[in-house]
Parts: structure tokens; sequence; C-alpha cells
């Protein structure tokens, strides 16, 4: 009894923790506070602040567990706040309510003569195209009118001098009149964000008011689902306003952690997930020439939401369904693109922007592998990647695999988030029974009692591989490209060579403009592949400046070449 009564008083004084928690982050959001941050977020695992909408719907969600007082202060904060002036934007939709003095008046332009009316023009364009785009172009269902409140019909959006960091948010309410959720949106006065002024303010209208179309049309945010709000709502930014690329300071907390479910609600706002609904929009560009698809997956997945109240997660997955993909093998390629970013990005293939996006973190440091066979116990949560990097050079052959293994257990991401799936991993030389090929002599063999949610991918030396053969007589291309000093300090450069019986070849770089910078003659590898080994470095033994490179190879009278890039960081 006495450990049930301190259990009990434990879960009381966490509740009450968490509770003030929510109250220091809408006092923060209305700039009534020291408070900077979304502080029911764990320390260790915090992006910048950016929405304040999870605040609120964790507010409402809680009201009733509030003091009087705090309610009082909640609900003021939360209210329509009182403008000077309001002026109708162009398509009239938008009301745009604000100040002309004091300190929520608009200042987007600092510096610029009549600042305040090309501030609030631009807003005002801002949230026209940010409709246009989001209603008459991805068909998505407008918000419903908010029955006379603000003075009119029309959608309000209030500019105010909002707490540090915040861009904007959206507040939302039941209507009289039907089941659904009217709402308004207030936004920053100066955007001193990472995307400051009139950028700010442009993907803050895209986000906010998907925001606005998510609660007036398809869902409230439901306990758990608070994520998805804001993966979608982030996307809008990078669909409608794709040249400003807020969404890159997020991204980290996702690459950080790509084991962790994709459903992880506590700590994070879900910005980070971003990066799926980008995967979605552009794998559909890039492999089907079809520029709509990724953008219908996204819309259907609401619409299921909307229709037969299922989580976001189990909604995903039907929209994924219905278009002919399954979420096991998605979130698996999902998983190969989020591996081809920062200085992997290979022009043409993946994300577009990829060069711009930090590199995955493996669940732990590279293995190095020793044949003929060795098994790793592993776990792993539902919708989840597991990424393993498997060091190959025992062959004295810089070869590197990555092994990527995906959970696509939906039912349980959506009921059970906090369970995992246990599994063998083996990787081996010589196959046996229900091993599969990899790539060459490699084999691997996921041995687990849930199987049926598990899949493999496989990267090896920068290519997808799906059971192939490299031709291992000559390399054909340099590895690895481009070569950063700072990220491939631990191995050296492959340089091809012609296949002929010489131990030897003759190794020659020269700048674009043709100034030999390096020639040696090298030890050609006889296991494997035929190639020569560099450092990267200049004859004299220094590091060379980033740029590409020019490098000739001959052995027998036979010659190679091509064009190499190297990145001095």
């Amino acid at each position: 009894m006495r450990i049930i009564l301190i259990t009990l008083i434990i879960s009381a004084n966490l509740f009450a923790q968490s509770l003030q928690s929510i109250y220091n982050s809408v006092l923060a959001l209305g700039n009534k506070s020291d408070e900077s941050s979304y502080s029911i977020m764990s320390e260790t695992d915090k992006p910048n602040v950016k929405c304040g909408f999870g605040i609120i719907s964790e507010a409402k969600n809680n009201f009733n567990q509030f003091s009087r007082s705090q309610q009082k202060i909640i609900t003021e904060i939360l209210s329509r706040p009182t403008r000077q002036k309001s002026i109708v934007s162009p398509s009239g939709i938008f009301c745009i309510h604000f100040d002309t003095t004091g300190i929520h008046a608009p200042n987007y332009f600092p510096g610029i003569l009549n600042n305040i009316q090309l501030s609030i023009d631009s807003l005002a364009i801002a949230f026209d195209s940010s409709y246009n785009f989001e209603i008459n172009i991805l068909n998505y269902e407008p918000p419903p009118d908010d029955e006379g409140e603000g003075g009119d019909n029309l959608f309000d959006v209030y500019i105010a001098s909002l707490g540090t960091g915040f861009y904007g948010y959206t507040v939302f309410e039941k209507r009289n009149t039907d089941d659904r959720y009217k709402s308004f949106i207030v936004i920053d006065n100066k955007m001193n964000v990472p995307s400051p002024g009139i950028d700010g303010v442009r993907v803050t209208a895209a986000h906010e008011f998907h925001h606005a179309i998510q609660v007036g049309s398809y869902r409230t945010p439901l306990a758990g689902d608070q994520y998805y709000f804001e993966a979608t709502s982030t996307a809008m930014e990078e669909f409608v306003y794709d040249s400003i690329n807020d969404y890159y300071n997020y991204l980290q907390t996702y690459f950080r952690n790509p084991e962790r479910r994709f459903t992880y609600n506590s700590g994070n706002t879900g910005y980070d997930r971003v990066i799926w609904n980008i995967y979605l929009k552009e794998k559909s560009e890039r492999e089907e020439n079809d520029s709509t698809k990724g953008f219908e997956i996204i819309k259907k997945s609401w619409e299921i939401m909307r229709n037969h109240s299922r989580s976001a997660i189990e909604s995903i997955s039907l929209a994924l369904s219905e278009n002919g993909l399954d979420m096991k093998s998605s979130y698996n390629d999902f998983g190969a693109w989020c591996y081809f970013t920062g200085h992997r990005a290979q022009d043409d293939k993946y994300f577009k922007e990829a060069s711009e996006y930090p590199l995955i973190e493996p669940i732990q440091d590279p293995i190095k592998y020793q044949p003929p066979k060795k098994t790793y116990i592993m776990s792993i949560q539902p919708v989840a990647n597991n990424y393993m990097i498997f060091d190959l050079s025992y062959t004295g052959i810089n070869d590197t695999l990555i092994s990527i293994v995906t959970n696509g257990d939906v039912m349980s991401a959506a009921t059970d988030p906090y369970s995992s799936i246990d599994y063998e991993y083996s990787l081996m030389t010589n196959p046996e029974d229900g091993a599969a090929h990899i790539v060459n002599e490699y084999y691997s063999k996921l041995t687990s009692d849930q199987n049926v949610y598990l899949a493999e991918g496989d990267i090896f030396n920068d290519q997808v591989v799906r059971g192939s053969t490299i031709p291992r007589g000559e390399l054909e291309y340099v590895y690895p490209q481009p070569y950063s000093y700072y990220a491939h300090s631990d191995i050296s450069l492959a340089i091809p060579v012609k296949s002929s019986s010489s131990e030897y070849a003759n190794l020659y770089v020269y700048t674009i403009s043709m100034n030999l910078v390096y020639s040696a003659q090298l030890n050609v590898n006889q296991s494997g592949r035929r190639l020569v080994s560099w450092d990267g470095l200049s004859e004299n033994g220094n590091r060379l400046p980033s740029g590409i490179y020019i490098y000739v190879t001959e052995t027998d009278g036979q010659i190679l070449k091509g064009k190499l890039a190297i990145i001095n960081d």
C-alpha cells in the first residue's frame, strides 16, 4: 500500500510539473514571462521555437486542470487582440489587424521608408499566396468562417509582439453551428528569427494557415498526433516558398535520431519530420515524373484521419496503400534517401537540396567486419530506421556497407509506441538458408519472431544495392566522392586503373588548369578491384585546395583518366 501511495504521489507531482510547464509556455508565447522556449520539451532535445500551436493544443486539452487564475490568464493570452487598424487582403479572404504605433506595430522592413504599409501589404500577399497554393492548387478544403468574430466572416490575422523566437500561432475553438473548428492566426510583428523579416512572415503564413485548414476541415490536434500537424505545416513552407528554406533549422533532430519512432512526440515538435513529406513529394517527381502524387498522398492522409478517426500514422500508411505503396518498403527507401545528404549528395538523385541537409547518424560507430560471419543483437522501435555501417577494409579495399533495417509495424506505432522488435542481424561472406544476397560476396540474414515487419536496404560504396553484383575487375569511379579531408580523414581515395598483370601503376593528379600536383608509382590492389590508393595530399604532403582535379593512371601503357572533387573543410 505504501508503494502504491508513493507512486501516486510521484505521478501527481509529475503531472503538476507538466501543467506548470505548459502554463509557463503559454506565458512565454504571450510575451508575459522571461521564458523564451517551449518548456514542455526535454532540455536535451529541444529544437528552436517556431510555432505556438502545440502549446495551445496542450493548454486546451488540459484547460480544466489549471487553477481559475491560470485559466483566466490563458484565456486572455489566447483571445483575439484589439488593434488600431485593419485591411482586407487583395483576394478578399483575409482581414489583417495591426497597430501603427506602439510595441505591436509591424516592422518587417526596418530602415525602409513607409515600412508599416509595406509590411502590411507584403503580409497580406503572403497569406493570399498561401491560400492559393494550399486551397486552389493542392485542393485542401478551406477552414470554415468564424461566425462573425473579428467583425466579419473573413479569416482574421493579428500582428503582435510575441515571445522570443515565436513566429506565430493558430488559435482554434469549436463553432456554434457545427462540429468544425473556427480559428484565427497571430503572427509576430518583427520576425527576429532565423529567416528574418518578410521571409519569416511568408513561411509563417504557409505554416499557420495550414494549421487553420487542419483544425477547421480535418482534425483537432489529438494527444499523440501533434507531430504530424507540425510536420505537414512545416512542409507547406517548403511547398509554397521553396526558396526560403527555414526548415533547415529543424532537420538535425531527425538526422541525429533516425532510430527513434516516427511518431515520437514528447520533447519534439515534429518540425523535423518535414523531411518525410518532402520525400513523398520529390520521390514521385523524380522517379515517376508526377508532380502531384506526393501531394495527394499527404492530403489523403488528412482525409483518412477525418473520415475514419484514424491516428496519423495509420492514416499515412493507408494513404500509401491507396497509391500502391506500403509503409515498410517506403520508409526503408526513405532511409536510403536520408543517407545521401551533405557531402554524400548525388546530383540528380534523391533530395533536391540534399547537399544542405545534415548527415544521418548511425545507431553505432562503424563496425570493423571480419569474415566469414558476424551476428549482431539489435532492437528497433516501430516505424524507425536503424543504420549500421560496416568497414570492410579487411580485404585491403576501402569498401563500406551501410545496412538500413526498417521496422514497419504501423499498429504498434499507433497503439503501443513504446514497444520494439528484437532481432539478430548477421553479415556473412558465405550464403546460408534464409540469407539474402546484398552485393558481390556479401549476404545478410534478419532473424526475429516478427520478421514480417522488418525490411532491409543496403548501400555499398555509396551505391544502393539490392542483390546485385558490382564488377570487381576494374573500379569504375573514384571513391569516395567528393573527398573531404574532414569527413574522410581515416580513409584514402580509391582510384581506378586498367586491368593488367602489373603490380604497379603510375598516378598523376592535375589541377583543372593542368598543373601537376602529385605523381607517384603506387602498388595496385591485388585483392578484388584494380585500384591504387592515394591519401589526397600533394607531393609535399600538404592538403590541396577545394576544387575539381584530373587524375591519370597508367599501367603497362594502358591509361585511365577522369575527374575527382576535393573538399578542404
